[in-house]
């Protein structure tokens, strides 16, 4: 409905570009953004998977695209930044903008061709900008930091080792804890992640949407004395982020950042915590945003499955939310202010992990100044067990929608209660690997009746300790029934007779290899310093991972599945096309 809005803000630039050029703070703060990309990439050379080198080469015999190591992109961006001038990229700009070879494509939803421009229109927007007076772009000067006031800081009162991580954990006066582990296997990466108790799980259902909404909103009001657009440029050529969630059991603010900016990723955190930024004009722009494309998405088959079973699985709560434009409608700002604030405002509640490529001498000071300068609220806080989760017993249903394509989905979920140990949550993965195994050979391969069968397993602690399992695949309509009939064959196969040795040796290498794979990077000791702390279990300890794969045997495995499929809670649902 607004196509002509966005046609004549984005075809007026691209003319005030061709009148009057670049700006030379967009050219330096353009170069300083490449620059830094190239170098991070280079730092982690190492790092390289074989899918990127594989992609490079297949666009260099594809596309004729330049095929050079990062050891030479890295030489060459750095010679060849320096003389490129502001004359030539806007020269160069100009001689794209030309109507030769021009092409306008104006695509839409058929609900919505009564809106959609036609030629006469786009013809008529391009001619009335193209002689149009328009003046050049201000470039607004950038501040020379993200903070403009002397923080006082607090100083670290405690010192704990663990050395079965070999990290650290600092308690600071204004009682945030802190805990690091250097870790220099990815060399241009620094980790944060900072938790604490309560979540939206504190608030009624009026509040939901404005607390589940408020992550996609906050990046779009800035932080401090920055709107969104201003932190972008003074961001430019750093990479640092800060990103606050509110979830249902807690408040989390993850981040990351190079060695050379970690103190920008720290003055974002500070900031976070002491000046989030709320723009009514911004939310409500936004809010116009969402609504159309919510609108079309609410039309898209695999939201409609996607909302059922959401709904379904958490037995209609009133607490489950689906993305409409009645949800949207009910979020607005001063309760997501009142929300975030509340649960942001005691530093002294967090947990605050720090993983990666800095020595202990340089982040101490920077804790300290930023992290010990936000306020502490006395308080202890924790979630609150709502008792959403799936309906007890058997549901099953059958669910007709609007199908371009002629297939039907088949859904098949489990969960049950289950003790949340290293023990039994390895036995859920190998179970998944084993069904994985099973579903291909005889629903894909003997039945030929889809390409595939997604396997997902999960264990929990909180708020309650469950593991659920869930399986989804498509297929024809017409085998829907007897292809689902094979996957509780099978389970029920797997919790009386247990895994092949086959299928046990496979799962058990499988996971074995993940684990190899996953020990050289930061995410893997940033997930195990957080076990730990949330869970009392140390995932790096062999006696918990290792010593119990080796001591896995089909009868141990099918005892855990007997006692798994004893008596979930399920919830069986088959979407078919409606006629």
């Amino acid at each position: 409905k607004k196509m002509d809005v966005g046609l004549k803000a984005i075809y007026t630039e691209a003319m005030r570009v061709f009148h009057h050029g670049f700006t030379e703070g967009e050219l330096e703060r353009t170069k300083n953004s490449i620059l830094t990309q190239t170098e991070s990439q280079w730092k982690q050379k190492d790092k390289i998977s074989n899918d990127q080198i594989c992609q490079s080469i297949v666009q260099h015999y594809l596309d004729n695209s330049p095929l050079e190591s990062i050891d030479k992109e890295w030489e060459l961006t750095q010679k060849i930044l320096p003389t490129i001038t502001l004359d030539y990229v806007s020269n160069k700009a100009k001689q794209w903008l030309q109507p030769e070879n021009r092409v306008v494509i104006v695509t839409g939803p058929d609900s919505e061709s009564d809106h959609l421009l036609t030629e006469q229109q786009v013809l008529s927007i391009i001619s009335e900008i193209e002689k149009a007076n328009i003046t050049p772009y201000e470039d607004k000067a950038v501040a020379s930091s993200l903070i403009n006031k002397d923080l006082k800081g607090s100083k670290i009162i405690k010192t704990k080792n663990l050395p079965q991580f070999n990290a650290k954990e600092w308690t600071l006066s204004n009682n945030a804890k802190v805990v690091y582990r250097k870790a220099d296997f990815q060399k241009d990466n620094i980790t944060l992640l900072a938790k604490s108790n309560g979540g939206y799980s504190l608030y009624g259902p009026s509040s939901l949407p404005s607390a589940m909404l408020m992550s996609q909103f906050i990046p779009q009001f800035g932080v401090g004395d920055f709107d969104a657009t201003m932190l972008k440029k003074m961001m430019s050529g750093k990479k640092a982020t800060v990103n606050p969630v509110v979830t249902e059991l807690g408040e989390v603010l993850s981040g990351s950042s190079t060695p050379k900016d970690v103190e920008t990723m720290m003055q974002l955190l500070y900031l976070h915590f002491e000046q989030p930024r709320f723009d009514a004009e911004a939310f409500t722009t936004l809010v116009k945003r969402f609504e159309p494309f919510i609108e079309n998405m609410n039309k898209n088959p695999q939201k409609i499955m996607s909302d059922s079973l959401s709904l379904i699985m958490t037995n209609y709560s009133n607490r489950t939310l689906v993305m409409d434009k009645n949800t949207i409608q009910k979020a607005n700002v001063a309760e997501m202010e009142r929300v975030y604030k509340e649960r942001f405002k005691d530093v002294g509640d967090f947990t605050f992990f720090i993983v990666g490529n800095i020595e202990e001498n340089e982040l101490k000071p920077l804790i300290e100044k930023y992290i010990g300068s936000m306020t502490d609220n006395p308080r202890k806080e924790q979630w609150k067990n709502n008792k959403v989760g799936m309906p007890k017993g058997k549901t099953e249903k059958e669910i007709k929608i609007p199908l371009q394509t002629e297939k039907a989905n088949v859904v098949v979920a489990y969960n049950t209660t289950s003790k949340y140990t290293p023990q039994s949550n390895l036995y859920m993965d190998l179970i998944e690997y084993v069904l994985k195994l099973r579903f291909t050979e005889e629903i894909r391969e003997k039945e030929g009746g889809t390409y595939g069968v997604s396997v997902r397993s999960s264990a929990t602690a909180q708020p309650e300790p469950k593991k659920s399992l869930q399986m989804n695949f498509d297929t024809d309509p017409t085998k829907a029934e007897h292809l689902r009939s094979i996957v509780y064959r099978e389970i029920n196969k797997l919790a009386s007779v247990g895994p092949t040795a086959e299928e046990l040796d496979k799962a058990v290498k499988n996971l074995r290899k993940e684990r190899e794979e996953s020990k050289p990077n930061n995410s893997y000791w940033m997930n195990t310093l957080v076990e730990y702390y949330d869970n009392k279990i140390d995932n790096n300890d062999p006696k918990n991972y290792e010593d119990i794969l080796n001591k896995a045997t089909i009868n141990s495995v099918r005892d855990f599945a007997k006692m798994f499929f004893a008596k979930p809670d399920i919830v069986d649902v088959i979407f078919k096309p409606l006629k």
